[in-house]
């Protein structure tokens, strides 16, 4: 066998190998794609109760209710905030216009964060955000 011949071989193996690879790496990608389950909102309650040891209660407010993934309201240092927590940018956005379209100009009450929307109760302090940014998932 000529050493071109060899080479040939070698290369076509590894071109074999690396297809191989590729594909069962589509295969993976596709069955976790399938099994994905977003657990933003599990987490987000998850952490403000086990964590930050606020109370979490379900909330009644409509507009948060519509967030696909989930809402709640919950008691940070004495400001009852509603946390909703969106499957996308654009659904939080969404929440936030419809707050900003029965509620006016919010200031800093309504606060948008990736895919999570919080209406706070009053202007909340440095210290009442950062409770909840820490528990944003």
């Amino acid at each position: 066998m000529s050493d071109a011949h060899t080479e040939w071989a070698y290369l076509r193996g590894g071109l074999l190998a690396v297809a191989a690879l590729l594909a069962a790496a589509l295969v993976v990608w596709g069955i976790e794609t399938v099994r994905y389950v977003d657990r933003a909102f599990a987490e987000t309650t998850r952490c403000l109760r086990d964590e930050k040891g606020a109370a979490i209660e379900p909330t009644r407010d409509p507009i948060a209710l519509s967030a696909e993934l989930g809402a709640l309201d919950t008691l940070i240092e004495t400001n009852r905030v509603t946390v909703s927590v969106s499957s996308s940018p654009a659904g939080a956005e969404r929440i936030a216009a419809a707050y900003r379209s029965v509620g006016g100009d919010l200031g800093p009450r309504l606060e948008l964060r990736g895919r999570t929307v919080y209406l706070w109760e009053r202007s909340p302090s440095p210290t009442q955000r950062q409770t909840l940014f820490d528990c944003t998932y």
